[in-house]
């Protein structure tokens, strides 16, 4: 075993004292295997092979550990772009399983439905009625309808596109 040298008193450090891997890790509090995965990659300094110098390491290791707690205090935006990937992940998951569809289809199928519901109106006067008088009134009443229909549908994809609840018809309705 290696003579060790007396520790320096009056400037409180270990000066001239090497210890093995094994015990600079037990001062570090740390395993020998993490000591020297530091040593390897450049973050610990090593006086050669198994033998350190307690100061420099120590130094060195507690600057490594202020850096790590920089780093997570300041890694806000990487929070951040972690939860937004997360919310891709489980949209795309939602997405697939039928649970969710974008805005864009739900309009346009919206929008398909609602032309097709107001065309088919067109022709129901002509379908109730081969009288041309009475016809033309239900045209009347039919335009009346189609235009409150159509009105109210665009409402409601004006509100969806702005990410607001729409106006309750019914309500509207009630208080008529």
């Amino acid at each position: 075993m290696a003579k060790r040298k007396v520790v320096s008193e009056h400037r409180g450090t270990l000066a001239g004292i090497t210890l093995s891997t094994k015990g600079m890790a037990a001062h570090l509090g740390i395993t020998p295997r993490f000591l020297q995965i530091k040593v390897k990659d450049g973050t610990l300094p090593s006086l050669g092979r198994g033998r350190f110098d307690p100061d420099a390491t120590t130094t060195a290791y507690l600057d490594f550990i202020r850096l790590g707690a920089e780093r997570k205090v300041g890694s806000e935006s990487m929070d951040r772009l972690r939860e937004e990937k997360a919310l891709d992940i489980r949209m795309n998951r939602e997405r697939k399983a039928g649970q969710l569809i974008m805005l864009t289809e739900a309009l346009a199928v919206a929008d398909d439905l609602t032309g097709l519901y107001l065309s088919s109106l067109t022709g129901l006067p002509a379908r109730i009625t081969g009288v041309p008088r009475e016809r033309q009134r239900l045209n009347g009443i039919f335009d009346t309808e189609r235009q409150r229909l159509a009105d109210r549908c665009a409402e409601k994809r004006t509100a969806l596109l702005e990410g607001r609840a729409a106006a309750d018809p019914e309500a509207e309705d009630d208080a008529a």
